[in-house]
């Protein structure tokens, strides 16, 4: 593989991983709110914060968790669990970009 093939698979690792940890992030957090709390986001926001984590990776999905867990859970409690998921997708993200790169470094590809 060239440089710019492996650049391309850890984008796409990070797209994923981006993409699906919002969307897990949301979807769990829609559930857990309706038993507790009536400061629901509309499913048109939640897709749109969903779609701006494809689009711009975790500069839009880590301020979308902050937002979506300080708006239902209010400033201090949201603020710190906002950050918290924040910073696991930003790991979590350069864990999948890691990984790629190792695992084409460790087949010989």
């Amino acid at each position: 593989m060239i440089p710019g093939n492996v650049e391309l698979v850890q984008v796409i690792a990070s797209m994923s991983v981006n993409v699906a940890g919002v969307a897990a992030t949301l979807h769990a957090e829609e559930r857990l709110r309706r038993r507790w709390s009536s400061n629901a986001w509309l499913p048109s926001t939640r897709d749109a914060a969903i779609l701006g984590a494809f689009l711009f990776g975790w500069l839009y999905g880590g301020p979308a968790l902050v937002i979506h867990f300080v708006k239902s859970r209010g400033w201090l409690a949201g603020a710190v669990l906002g950050v918290l998921f924040a910073v696991l997708l930003v790991a979590a993200d350069l864990g999948a970009q890691l990984g790629a790169a190792a695992t084409i470094d460790w087949l010989g590809l």
